[in-house]
This record gives C-alpha cells, structure tokens and sequence, in this order.
C-alpha cells in the first residue's frame, strides 16, 4: 500500500529559562502519513536532535499534525542533563510575512508539563524546491 513520506530538517535555537543561554538545535524528522484519507490526523514520526555546542546527537520521535493555519509538531527526546522532555509549537500561516511564516516555527518546551525554555527553528532549504526534496510517495507494509 502506497503512503505519503515527508523528511524535514529545520535549524535554530534552544534556550532554557534557567540559563537563558541560546545554544544550537537542529531536527530531523521522517513522517510516515499513516492516516492517508485523514492528513490532518496527528502523524507519527521518528527522527533526531542535534545540540552541536553539547556535541549530543539523541533520538527523538512524536506527532506532526497538518493544519490550515500551519504544521503542529510534537517532539520527545531526552536533552543532556535535563532529562525526558516534550517541545510543542506550531507554524502559524500569514500572507503580510509568508516566507518567514512558511518557515519558522516556534516550539515551548516542557519537562513534567512545566514551561522549561523556548526553541525557535526554520526550514533553511528552499520553499521552491521543498515538495520535491522533502515529499515522497513510499510503499509500507500493513499487518
């Protein structure tokens, strides 16, 4: 059965409230969109998180929700000497600022449901070239 695929890799920022420090983040993530008749169900996905100034590389995996008004994206990982935590943000479409709305995306991140400090990423590749690099039709196997 064929499904839809979409690699994303988007750059930027963390900053704790503890240090207010900023230090390089980068995701990648593979969304497999396993509710095809319903794209804008929560889609599961697998990926990883780069913190270069920490030299850490760490799995991550969660739910990429399409929306009219932009993309959700709901991301578990496990941050260096922090422990597990969640980060939620979600694009937020607008016509005055479309190319900084298409791809900026500003994520809180929580530990125990607690606000722990901010991310902010973009999508850095080009939004002409987008469709083609980061969408795939893919086959998977069904049980």
């Amino acid at each position: 059965m064929l499904t839809l695929k979409l690699k994303e890799t988007m750059k930027g920022w963390l900053e704790l409230n503890a240090s207010h420090q900023k230090e390089p983040l980068e995701f990648s993530i593979d969304v497999t969109f396993m509710h095809r008749l319903k794209l804008w169900k929560p889609q599961p996905f697998l990926g990883s998180i780069t913190l270069s100034q920490r030299h850490v590389s760490t799995e991550t995996h969660g739910y990429f929700t399409l929306k009219p008004a932009g993309p959700r994206y709901e991301l578990w990982f496990d941050l260096p000497g922090v422990g597990p935590v969640e980060a939620k943000g979600e694009k937020s479409y607008d016509l005055m600022n479309l190319k900084e709305s298409l791809t900026m995306c500003p994520l809180t991140l929580y530990q125990n449901g607690q606000a722990i400090g901010y991310i902010e990423v973009a999508y850095e590749d080009s939004l002409v070239t987008f469709p083609f690099k980061a969408l795939r039709l893919s086959r998977y196997a069904t049980i």
